[in-house]
């Protein structure tokens, strides 16, 4: 059995998973961001919490996979900088072995989510893979030859960092401007969808607002839906950008599969018709996005399945 946390800017996806890659249970967490030792707290506490309704013992668990948003040093397992949690050379993995009692293997989230499409989802079979996570910012696992392909210090696909409003985007995290993060990830859709209810463009948003105290990215999709017009400009917009970023990659990589996945890729067509369009568009060859861009199949799950399929090479 191996314990998989898969951690996101709000939400732990905790589980616990066997050497088939079947899910034995799993959790949300609620994330503390800022505070490590706090973080490393409430993990421990959510081993013990799911090996007890699992009624697994402890020593069944062989080893720990760890999935962070953020540059990650893979043979140390120190994370030199994870923006959305607010951590800068953070030896997670030594802490979490102290704390938990197992070896820890950690690794970049959408390099998790990648290992666990490649291994029981959408990429099966394939041996060059990009495979995109699209939640509170965006992320990519990079595979080639079925190997992840880290580049140097970790930074191999950080899609969400590719500037596609280098003028005249909003500021990101990383501190630049017009980072693919700020227009086509789950937070930039509900960002624009506050902004247009502020604009007063956006009643059904309004409402959503007045009811959830949030305007959310699903919110925005099922105005979206409800034939909204701010909202589905909000979900062209961002797959118009999100397409320009992958047909550019697709220049670099040329992978077998494009795997969107991630909470934003819940909307289904609403994101797919769009950007596929806003792919073929911009691609410089005959290949067409039908064929390449397709959603994950494992869901929120992936990152999970991934973590165990790393953790069972160190236990």
């Amino acid at each position: 059995m191996y314990l998989c946390f898969d951690v996101g800017g709000t939400s732990v996806k905790a589980g616990i998973i066997d050497e088939s890659g079947t899910i034995i249970i799993k959790r949300k967490i609620p994330t503390v961001t800022g505070d490590v030792q706090a973080m490393v707290s409430r993990l421990q506490e959510g081993s013990s919490t799911l090996c007890e309704e699992a009624q697994i013992s402890k020593s069944a668990i062989k080893a720990v996979g760890v999935g962070i948003p953020g540059f990650v040093q893979e043979e140390t397992g120190l994370i030199t900088k994870a923006v959305n949690l607010g951590w800068e050379n953070v030896p997670i993995a030594d802490l979490l072995s102290v704390s938990l009692g197992h070896p820890v293997c950690v690794i970049n989230d959408a390099n998790a989510a990648a290992l666990g499409e490649m291994w029981r989802g959408a990429g099966r079979g394939q041996k060059n893979l990009l495979c995109l996570t699209i939640g509170t910012g965006i992320g990519a696992g990079v595979i080639i030859n079925e190997r992840i392909h880290n580049g140097i210090h970790g930074l191999a696909g950080e899609i969400g960092h590719f500037r596609v409003r280098p003028e005249e985007g909003r500021l990101c995290n990383c501190g630049r401007i017009g980072c693919l993060e700020t227009e086509s990830s789950a937070s930039a859709i509900a960002f624009y969808g506050e902004e247009a209810v502020k604009q007063g463009k956006a009643p059904l948003l309004a409402e959503a607002l007045k009811r959830d105290g949030e305007v959310t990215s699903r919110s925005v999709a099922e105005a979206a839906v409800q034939g909204e017009e701010a909202a589905l400009e909000i979900y062209n917009r961002s797959a118009y950008y999100l397409g320009f970023a992958l047909s550019n990659i697709f220049s670099v990589l040329a992978p077998e599969k494009m795997i969107i996945g991630g909470g934003a890729a819940e909307a289904g067509n609403l994101l797919f018709t769009p950007l596929i369009e806003s792919f073929n568009r911009f691609i410089f060859t005959d290949v067409k996005g039908e064929d390449l861009i397709v959603p994950a199949l494992l869901g929120n799950d992936a990152g999970i399945v991934g973590l165990a399929y790393l953790a069972h090479t160190v236990a």
